[in-house]
């Protein structure tokens, strides 16, 4: 053999001996050494719930926790689960739950009873390395969606003596509580109703009609018993304006919109009527009076706020349950779905819609609770998650419940205050805990602390002339969810 013959045979020997080592190199010898659950999800079952198999799972490698920060519904059967887990080439996953222990790589078929927290112990392919991860399967103890009003407690309006007449409102980011007691006006003034009461005796030169007051952004507005017009700044300095007027609508901005009548008709005026101005005739359908608060909004598709009022008496005294909207220029009947009421109780606040993804969405909500009809008070709850366009009678979920009497002509605010806080100066009809380790919606997050938007539901009457002294707070069960930290 030449001496280039040999040296090529050992060139061929070398060069397979390199590519033999590099296999090895590559992971054909290589012993995976992971012990990381890269994917984990729950199995379609169409029988325990609609699509479970969507349900999103944080997995936290850190710390070794496995969760669903979105809870699943209440009452959701949890004993026959099924899961599926992803690993590295893990050679066992042992899975520990209430009532039994079983490799699961072997057993994936197997229910689980996830009643409680599982445990899940995932072996590397050597055998070398272990890691154990905590398995939570979040269910809701309580109706997310509800509007609760028990263990949120109701207490008395402020001051003392027998309370004849009320209306409060929120002004310049304060609740102004007008009231007579004892023949004596009061204003009691608070960041937010639970808070300590400023109140102060009014020395009123006429007598207030408090069911007409209105607020605006600079100034509160009422009628006297004569329907004369009275406005301040501060709830305590009033003046006259030297005008009457049938009713007072509602402020926009710092108009005050009202109703004119000469003889047997009315007409949509103005304080101060904006020069060039001329009042137009109402329409026969537009109420005169008993109609709602006027709710105001705005939003980024209109060019100026808008106002709304709900209910009331037409000028032939015939209830309606009408919705009615104001554009800054004139008036438009939006919608007639409601059934007819005076003294409804209108205000806007939230409620939440979960898709088929378990992504939850916050829905800008109008609402409309209870008032007087011809047979009484009434008790139901209208809905409007579209501005107005469509209501709907409200479910279960959103009804006012039994130990809340039936009213019209309450005043409702909105305040902002921490979750779950409970004063000890009110009264609890029950209370139901809320559990800690929801996922909150940013909405009302801060740095420090979240805030809960509480509905305060003030006075009511159950006929013309007789009162509620009372003041009810009440919010949906999901608002007061503790954030997963």
């Amino acid at each position: 053999m030449t001496n280039i013959s040999r040296y090529f045979l050992l060139l061929v020997l070398m060069l397979c001996t390199l590519t033999a080592c590099k296999k090895d190199d590559e992971g054909k010898n290589v012993v995976s050494e992971s012990v990381r659950i890269s994917a984990f999800s729950l199995q379609a079952d169409s029988t325990i719930i609609e699509n479970l198999d969507k349900v999103f799972f944080t997995i936290d490698l850190d710390n070794g926790l496995i969760y669903n920060a979105d809870s699943l519904p209440q009452n959701t059967i949890v004993s026959g689960l099924k899961f599926t887990i992803t690993t590295d080439s893990a050679s066992e996953v042992n899975i520990t739950t209430i009532d039994t222990t079983y490799n699961y790589l072997k057993q994936k078929s197997l229910p689980n009873n996830l009643f409680a927290p599982a445990q899940i112990e995932v072996v590397s392919q050597s055998g070398k390395y272990r890691k154990v991860y905590q398995l939570k399967v979040n269910v809701h103890k309580l109706n997310p969606d509800q509007l609760y009003w028990g263990g949120v407690q109701y207490a008395k309006l402020p001051g003392e003596g027998t309370l004849t007449a009320q209306h409060t409102v929120k002004y310049q980011g304060l609740v102004y509580c007008f009231m007579t007691r004892n023949d004596q006006h009061l204003l009691a003034v608070a960041s937010h109703p639970a808070d300590e009461w400023q109140i102060t005796e009014l020395a009123l030169s006429f007598t207030p009609n408090w069911q007409s007051l209105r607020a605006g952004d600079d100034v509160i507005a009422i009628l006297d018993t004569d329907n004369n017009l009275h406005t301040t700044t501060d709830g305590i300095n009033w003046e006259s304006t030297g005008t009457n007027y049938a009713a007072l609508i509602g402020c926009l901005g710092s108009e005050i919109l009202t109703l004119t009548r000469d003889g047997d008709n009315y007409y949509h005026d103005k304080y101060p009527r904006p020069e060039g101005f001329t009042p137009q005739p109402i329409s026969p359908k537009f109420p005169i009076e008993g109609f709602s608060d006027m709710v105001c909004y705005n939003s980024n598709w209109l060019s100026s706020p808008q106002g709304m009022i709900v209910g009331g008496r037409t000028t032939n005294g015939n209830l309606t349950g009408a919705l009615w909207g104001y554009d800054g220029n004139s008036w438009a009947l939006l919608n007639n779905q409601i059934p007819v009421r005076e003294g409804a109780t209108f205000f806007t606040f939230v409620t939440f819609f979960t898709d088929d993804y378990w992504v939850t969405t916050e829905l800008p909500t109008w609402f409309v609770m209870g008032g007087l009809n011809d047979s009484g008070a009434m008790r139901d709850v209208w809905y409007s998650n579209n501005y107005g366009i469509t209501w709907q009678k409200s479910e279960r979920t959103l009804m006012i419940p039994g130990y809340i009497n039936a009213r019209g002509y309450a005043s409702v605010v909105v305040c902002d205050e921490p979750a779950n806080t409970t004063y000890a100066s009110w009264q609890s009809v029950d209370m139901l805990p809320i559990p800690q380790g929801y996922r909150k919606l940013a909405t009302y997050s801060s740095a420090n602390e979240y805030l809960v938007p509480y509905i305060y539901m003030f006075g009511g009457s159950y006929s013309i002339g007789t009162i509620y002294d009372q003041v009810w707070r009440g919010t949906i069960n999901r608002l007061r969810f503790e954030p997963i930290p």
